[in-house]
């Protein structure tokens, strides 16, 4: 059993317990209405990916101004930054995270949930993309930090800590940033498909055979990574002259370098929709 495996199950009662077990209904309108077009025909996946995108194009550059997507970027910087630090846990409760002096991973995954669910309640921005963003950092997380770690009972909170600072330097930074940002792509993209998928399973459907599903799941995954590349181009070179300049990152760099980071993947996703007819 290992960090991965408990994360996910961390992250599912996440789910259950902010309401996204049940979906509603997809927007009816044109945009949208194209896409489901495209899921009952003969489309390619990225010609499917690349509508959905048109159609939530507005939903990605709408969430660079949500007060919860802004501090899940600000803790994705800052928690590898703090990692530096020999006392780990008094650097992560300057973040605003409630953790122990030596917190291991869950206790950090735990209290990213709990500073988001903090920032909702004191702005009274409760909003599905809000929800997507900490689901994307709480994920990336525990998939950089965990996959770096010898295993569920062999992990130290010092194997922990070194981990993170791991991913405080340029390459793995690069890599860091944009794993988010193609989980947040990917969540929102996602998000209004899935409620339209469950009505093209079956005989002569579109996820007639076995393993059709994951499989189309998957391409999505790809097409959102490759979306993301322009990120991991810059987000090194902002990061170390960021944390070099001012020592940290305020909520006014997260924003800014969130909102920047949509624009571009926006943009990349509208080149893709033309690679793709």
């Amino acid at each position: 059993m290992t960090y991965g495996y408990i994360c996910a199950e961390l992250r599912a009662g996440r789910r259950a317990v902010m309401g996204h077990n049940t979906l509603g209904v997809i927007p009816n309108n044109v945009k949208w209405r194209r896409v489901v077009g495209l899921l009952g025909s003969d489309a390619a996946g990225p010609e499917v990916f690349a509508a959905s995108a048109q159609a939530a194009e507005r939903d990605l550059l709408d969430a660079s101004d949500d007060p919860v997507f802004v501090e899940a970027v600000r803790l994705l910087l800052a928690i590898p930054a703090a990692a530096r630090s020999e006392d780990f846990g008094d650097a992560l409760r300057q973040l605003d995270l409630s953790v122990v002096d030596q917190p291991e991973l869950l206790d950090i995954i735990v209290a990213t949930g709990q500073r988001l669910d903090n920032v909702r309640r004191s702005t009274n921005r409760r909003t599905d993309l809000g929800e997507l963003a900490g689901r994307a950092l709480t994920a990336t997380l525990s998939d950089w930090i965990g996959n770096s770690l010898p295993g569920l009972f062999e992990a130290t909170a010092d194997d922990v800590r070194l981990a993170a600072r791991t991913l405080s330097y340029s390459k793995r930074i690069s890599e860091l940033t944009r794993g988010y940002f193609a989980n947040l792509t990917k969540a929102t993209l996602a998000y209004w498909l899935e409620r339209d998928l469950s009505n093209h399973v079956g005989a002569d459907a579109r996820f007639a055979a076995q393993g059709s599903r994951s499989a189309f799941d998957e391409e999505l995954g790809a097409y959102a990574h490759e979306a993301t590349r322009i990120i991991k181009e810059f987000s090194s070179g902002w990061y170390g002259k960021t944390l070099h300049d001012r020592g940290g990152f305020s909520e006014h760099d997260a924003a800014s370098f969130g909102a920047v980071s949509l624009k571009k993947i926006v943009a990349e996703l509208k080149v893709k929709r033309v690679a793709h007819g």
